[in-house]
């Protein structure tokens, strides 16, 4: 009795000791779902994503230590000074590992901003939190290798993975979600430039892709983490350092203008090199692993010509801010990480475009500043002004995001006398972007997904659901050798409005309505065969239709329903109804949902 006894009693402690912790986790969670508890796991957030962010530019840097034997407190000297064989064989060996991590993936692709955007946009902030740490591991092994590429992209890809654990971990609300999706893009652009006033633009422009007070706060404390995170590791001065530019004349405002227009020519040509790349290898049938190391033998094949092609840039771009690179090695770096950039996004290594078009943008700067110079010597400014613009206005055209491009090359230079020229070659080279095939880069990797935020986010919102739920089986079968009269009583005695014709094979032959049949019968009379009365079975709408494509269908038919197909083995055969009704009603739900999560209503 004694021993059931201290079994009961262990049994109860130990019951009670799970109730606790159960209350103490439903606390915890009602109190980060709450106003001001929220804020708390916002700063959380960006001091998270801060520490995700500096342990990948750390963990890039210490791989390219070791495959590049590159010690010393030059950065630049690694790259002069390697043999050309180790710079040749780097990236095909890089190549050779994602080639393996690529084949393994679900997709077949590696995430980056673009996931980011299409999950605000379209999934109310939720991501698939496994992608993030493939991405992490591929895009340490291709920007240690040497791709040219960025590791900006990726860290905000990486960072929306991890809250989107944590919002479904919490089990967040749809515009908590998205908030905290916003809160991990400002904290990894903050921790990756130190630029925190541009990462909380950035994650409102193009994540978010609207301003509202009740997501702007939380959104600047997660930047205040990462800020406080990348300031504790590598101080508080800028990315690049600068002499002091001034603009030389104000008529350069229009060289400025036109250094925008051709930053968006350049950036629409490398969103076609990509494209061109990627047909070539679904032409070539070439195994999907196969193609990042093939894609290194040419990023290598350049690296030798062009050694500071390779990698995220930044040393590039800042001797080319300093007016350190002659004219001949920026048209060359400018090329090589155009042809190398495109193709190893296009063959599958992984990284981001935010540095390289910093790099190209620079680089095309100092290429006008020649010829302006060359040709028209008045009062021009010096080379590194043209840089910076040029890196603004590549950039601005590239992300589709000139506000936030704006500041970013503001907080990277701390320049503020080019505020002009700055804001000027952005503002052409966004509006001439909006002008040409493709908006910016991301939006081209959406639009072949099917998402067009060019059209409005409503609208590709709509697209993503399909009218299947709102399916019914409001309806009756009939034969095609009834008559009118005989319908109309079926139709009546089982409180039906739409009937389905089907043949004696069952295959479907059409449909009519209430409203058909009475027409029919005071046109024609009751007596006569229902086939008078039916509408074709082209009066139809494929299973799993968007709610878009039905309304579209619906009103081309003038119908207040239509019956819902599909085909196997060659024949038609009906699944239900579905009415205007319900698809209108279902679209504004979405709608008014949309707009709530904006304007941070429940």
């Amino acid at each position: 009795m004694g021993r059931l006894c201290r079994s009961g009693g262990y049994l109860s402690r130990c019951c009670i000791g799970i109730f606790c912790c159960r209350c103490a986790v439903l606390i915890v969670v009602s109190f980060f779902r709450s106003r001001f508890g929220f804020f708390a796991l916002a700063l959380g957030t960006g001091l998270l994503v801060g520490v995700s962010t500096v342990l990948l530019i750390e963990c890039v840097g210490r791989l390219q230590d070791i495959v590049f034997a590159r010690y010393g407190s030059d950065k630049i000297s690694w790259l002069a000074n390697k043999s050309d064989w180790s710079i040749f064989i780097a990236p095909i060996l890089g190549g050779v590992i994602v080639g393996v991590i690529l084949r393994n993936m679900p997709s077949y692709r590696f995430h980056g901003i673009a996931d980011v955007i299409e999950a605000s946009a379209m999934r109310s902030g939720r991501m698939d939190v496994r992608s993030g740490g493939i991405a992490a591991l591929a895009v340490w092994v291709s920007l240690g290798s040497g791709a040219p590429l960025g590791r900006e992209g990726p860290a905000v890809h990486i960072g929306a993975s991890l809250t989107a654990w944590l919002a479904e971990l919490l089990g967040l609300d749809r515009t908590q979600s998205m908030t905290l999706l916003g809160c991990a893009a400002a904290a990894a652009v903050t921790a990756s430039f130190n630029t925190p006033i541009a990462g909380v633009l950035f994650a409102l422009e193009v994540i978010l892709g609207y301003y509202a007070l009740r997501v702007f706060a939380p959104v600047v404390v997660a930047a205040m983490g990462a800020i406080i995170v990348r300031q504790s590791v590598y101080g508080s001065g800028a990315e690049f350092s600068l002499p002091d530019y001034v603009i030389g004349s104000f008529w350069e405002l229009l060289v400025f203008a036109l250094l925008g227009l051709l930053a968006a020519l350049m950036v629409q040509l490398f969103i076609y090199s990509v494209m061109g790349v990627q047909w070539f290898w679904e032409k070539s049938h070439v195994p999907m692993w196969a193609r990042p190391a093939l894609a290194g033998v040419l990023i290598g094949g350049l690296a030798l010509i062009v050694p500071l092609s390779l990698g995220v840039g930044y040393e590039g771009t800042s001797m080319a801010l300093n007016e350190e690179l002659p004219i001949a090695l920026m048209m060359g770096l400018l090329i090589a990480k155009l042809v190398g950039g495109s193709a190893a996004l296009g063959s599958g290594f992984a990284g981001g475009v935010f540095s390289p078009s910093l790099f190209m943008g620079a680089m095309l700067g100092g290429v006008v500043w020649f010829v302006v110079d060359t040709f028209v010597p008045l009062a021009v400014s010096s080379q590194g002004v043209y840089s910076v613009v040029g890196m603004a206005a590549f950039a601005s055209a590239m992300l589709g995001a000139p506000i936030s491009t704006l500041l970013i090359v503001f907080e990277l230079t701390v320049d503020y006398d080019l505020v002009i020229a700055v804001m000027l070659a952005s503002a052409m080279a966004s509006t001439f972007m909006q002008v040409m095939p493709h908006g910016s880069f991301f939006r081209w990797q959406l639009y072949k997904r099917g998402i067009n935020l060019q059209t409005g986010k409503e609208y590709s919102l709509l697209r993503t659901r399909n009218i299947d739920d709102l399916i019914c089986q409001n309806y009756i079968r009939v034969s095609p050798d009834l008559s009118v009269a005989e319908v109309e009583e079926a139709m009546c005695a089982g409180n039906r409005y739409i009937a389905i014709i089907n043949n004696q094979k069952g295959e479907f032959e059409g449909s009519f309505s209430t409203d058909d049949v009475i027409v029919c019968g005071a046109s024609a009379g009751r007596e006569v065969n229902c086939e008078f009365a039916k509408n074709s079975a082209n009066y139809s709408i494929p299973k799993s239709t968007s709610l878009i494509a039905a309304l579209q269908k619906l009103n081309e038919l003038e119908s207040t329903y239509a019956p819902v197909v599909r085909t196997i083995d060659d024949m038609v055969e009906v699944v239900g109804v579905v009415f205007k009704i319900d698809v209108v009603n279902a679209m504004y739900d979405m709608m008014r949902q949309a707009r709530s999560d904006e304007t941070g209503g429940s």
